[in-house]
């Protein structure tokens, strides 16, 4: 009961975080948060396992029954909804989701008949008349359920390894390793409850790496976003270095032209092939944003003033090559403004960079014009 209470616990202060997000509305944070209340309610009820076993009393009994019903009714449904998470993030539809919804639910539903008729029959577990809990003859069947489930959502995560993003597939991977040895515990040795705290670990794992990212990172080009960027320039404004810094204001060209004459499926891709060139430009440590729209933001620490010149030199490289194998279209053009940081207030040292930027553009568009 500690452990659980302590696993509750987590589970809550995740649900609390979850909350203040604003990018709730997402199917993959509804997934996520539907996935911790049934893990905080099927540790309650576990809980309330342990604590009514043996109560004496008529009511103690049946309240017994009804929280031992409950509680192996949602063991397949968090597997079940585990599931649902990795198959959106893989395909990202809801079209695909509701394909796989009834063919998928209908183990659950099968554990969810066989729970409740365990009251009559004792298939899974039963109440003798001390109200003790005992596991029934056909136990192991929820836990082929659960397993089956698990084992399904992890051959899918490996079968689909090259489209699932690469920060996301070991956390995803690693998810059922810590439920499955707990189960395996869980049913070797009758009294311990594992399970479902090894799940709260593995759903710890999840928000660490992947919920809590999300809230950071742009969902299209997987670069830092706005409120990323807010907190960065916060940080640098509070240090005290006297690094070299310089800041790059980048803008795609003609971007609502490619929209226009292309679609708009178009324009999304231009902004994912220009967010590659940035990665391929820039170094590791550099930061990288959306800035907004076509506009991308670029931060980093020099040794001197010749790096800022060779990083611009190796993005319009990047830009040509791009260009040259020819895999859309149109041409990608950018815009880019970038200077030094000479020690006056970051709000100014943007709106100069992003005027450069502007500067930049005109010349380009009237390059543009002369050719036509």
């Amino acid at each position: 009961m500690e452990l659980n209470f302590f696993a509750l616990a987590i589970t809550i202060l995740i649900l609390l975080n979850v909350h203040r997000q604003s990018n709730m509305n997402s199917v993959r944070q509804r997934l996520f948060k539907v996935l911790l209340y049934s893990n905080a309610l099927i540790l309650l009820f576990d809980t309330g396992m342990w604590l009514l076993d043996g109560v004496s009393g008529m009511p103690g009994r049946f309240l017994h029954s009804f929280v031992t019903t409950v509680y192996y009714c949602l063991n397949p449904i968090i597997c079940l909804l585990w599931y649902f998470y990795v198959d959106y993030n893989i395909f990202r539809t809801m079209a695909h989701l509701k394909r796989v919804f009834i063919t998928m639910s209908i183990p659950a539903l099968l554990a969810f008949a066989l729970s409740v008729i365990s009251n009559l029959y004792g298939c899974l577990f039963y109440i003798d008349g001390d109200n003790v809990y005992h596991r029934g003859p056909y136990f192991l069947v929820i836990g082929f359920i659960c397993f089956a489930y698990i084992a399904h959502t992890t051959a899918l995560i490996l079968v689909k390894r090259r489209i699932i993003k690469n920060r996301d597939y070991i956390p995803m991977l690693v998810f059922a390793l810590p439920p499955v040895i707990g189960g395996v515990f869980q049913i070797l040795f009758y009294g311990l409850s594992l399970i479902w705290v090894c799940t709260t670990f593995s759903i710890l794992i999840i928000f660490i790496n992947i919920q809590n990212n999300e809230l950071y990172k742009d969902y299209l080009t997987n670069l830092y976003n706005r409120r990323h960027l807010d907190n960065y320039l916060y940080v640098r404004r509070q240090g005290n270095d006297n690094k070299l810094f310089a800041g790059l204001m980048i803008d795609i060209d003609s971007f609502k032209a490619i929209n226009d004459q292309y679609g708009h499926k178009s324009g999304d891709q231009a902004l994912k092939h220009t967010s590659e060139i940035l990665r391929k430009s820039f170094r590791k440590n550099d930061f990288l944003a959306r800035y907004g729209g076509d506009e991308f933001i670029v931060f980093m620490e020099i040794q001197d003033k010749s790096d800022l010149s060779e990083a611009v030199k190796r993005l319009n490289e990047n830009v040509a090559a791009f260009n040259a194998q020819k895999i859309v279209p149109y041409e990608l053009s950018l815009s880019v403004g970038y200077d030094y940081y000479s020690g006056n207030s970051m709000v100014e040292f943007l709106e100069h960079i992003d005027n450069l930027m502007y500067l930049e553009k005109q010349k380009h568009n009237r390059q543009l014009q002369d050719e036509n």
